[in-house]
C-alpha cells in the first residue's frame, strides 16, 4: 500500500512537471517566472496526493490506528523522497531505494504507534 501510494505520487508528479514544462517552454525565453504559480499548484498538488491515497488505501485494507504512520510519512515524503524522485531522473535502482525508505519509515511509524497505543489499532466493536 505504502509503495503503491509513493510511487503513484511519483508518477502524478512527474506527469504534471512535463506538463508544465511543455505549456510553459516557449515563455521561459522571455520570462524566466514562466510557470511557477504551476509548479507550486504541482508541488502541493503531489506532496498532498501521497498521504491522502496512503490514507486511503489503509482505510480500504481495513487497517486503523494509522495516525503516527501518516504524519511520519507526510514528513518523509515532503522531506526527502520528493526531492530525490521529482527534481532528477533516477535510475530504476535509486527509485526502488527511495520507496523503500518511504515505506521503512512509514512501516516503523505504524508498528511503533501499535506498540504504544494498542487499542489505537484494534477493530471498533460495534453496538447493535
Amino acid at each position: 500500500m505504502i509503495a503503491a501510494a509513493t510511487l503513484v505520487a511519483w508518477w502524478l508528479f512527474r506527469s504534471m512537471y512535463t506538463l508544465i514544462d511543455g505549456a510553459t517552454e516557449a515563455d521561459s525565453e522571455r520570462n524566466p517566472l514562466a510557470g511557477v504559480p504551476y509548479y507550486w499548484a504541482a508541488n502541493a498538488a503531489g506532496i498532498a496526493f501521497q498521504p491522502l491515497a496512503l490514507w486511503a488505501g489503509l482505510r480500504l485494507a481495513g487497517v486503523r490506528g494509522n495516525h503516527l504512520a501518516i504524519i511520519i510519512s507526510v514528513y518523509v515524503w515532503a522531506t526527502m523522497t520528493t526531492g530525490h524522485l521529482v527534481d532528477s531522473a533516477p535510475s530504476p535502482w535509486e527509485a526502488v531505494v527511495w520507496v523503500a525508505v518511504q515505506s521503512a519509515a512509514t512501516t516503523g511509524a505504524s508498528l511503533l504507534q501499535a506498540r504504544l497505543m494498542p487499542a489505537s489499532t484494534q477493530p471498533k466493536e460495534r453496538s447493535s
